[in-house]
């Protein structure tokens, strides 16, 4: 449970009158300072954006909670840094994981299973034609053996290792 889940955010219409104001005064003498500094982080205006008004959120909860900040300007921008430090880590594990979500095969139809799995019937059975050695040359190299390496596994030299191929 991320700690966004550990914690429910406070709206703000639940604050007390006198926090209300203290945040007001807050955003007011911070918003702008803090957005900026966001923006030189991230590079880009909306997400700064966003990560100013959760940073504000944040200090909301805080407030409603009784717990104000000694120092809301350091705070501030500790928060906020920690909510890009968060996101470019969330970004990363994305990026490193895009490359297996998109090879998952979705959503296949009955109809591209029989036509892949009449397809490597064909093959196997194409496979099994071969004479004892060819079919081993052609199943080595089918898993990505170069035919030098090949040719070192079945005893043969470079040449006949690419004629049977």
């Amino acid at each position: 449970m991320t700690s966004d889940q550990a914690r429910p955010q406070a709206p703000l219409a639940d604050l007390p009158r006198d926090r209300s104001d203290e945040l007001e005064r807050l955003y007011l003498a911070h918003a702008a300072a803090l957005r900026g500094r966001l923006l030189s982080l991230v590079r880009e205006p909306a997400v700064a954006d966003d990560l100013a008004s959760e940073t504000f959120l944040r200090l909301a909860s805080e407030l409603a909670a009784g717990r104000a900040p000694d120092e809301p300007r350091a705070w501030l921008y500790r928060v906020g840094t920690n909510l890009v430090v968060s996101r470019a880590r969330r970004t990363n594990v994305a990026i490193r994981a895009m490359p297996g979500l998109l090879e998952r095969d979705v959503a296949s139809s009955p109809e591209d299973e029989a036509i892949a799995h009449e397809r490597d019937d064909l093959l196997r059975s194409a496979v099994a034609t071969l004479a004892g050695r060819d079919r081993q040359v052609v199943v080595l190299a089918a898993q990505g053996y170069r035919t030098t390496e090949i040719a070192g596994i079945i005893g043969c030299t470079g040449e006949a290792t690419r004629t049977r191929l």
